[in-house]
């Protein structure tokens, strides 16, 4: 007897993975800009306080 599958195999080609890889890497960059303007802004306070 043979078993059959309950759901149809994914289909993950190429362009769909460089599409995901790319859309990460546009994130990632844009997470560590906002970081890094968020602590530029945190620094500029703290030397203004003085």
């Amino acid at each position: 007897m043979k078993l059959t599958r309950r759901d149809p195999p994914r289909r993950v080609t190429p362009e769909l993975l460089a599409f995901h890889v790319k859309q990460a890497h546009a994130l990632r960059a844009e997470a560590y800009r906002d970081m890094m303007r968020a602590l530029w802004a945190r620094l500029v306070r703290i030397i203004h306080k003085r």
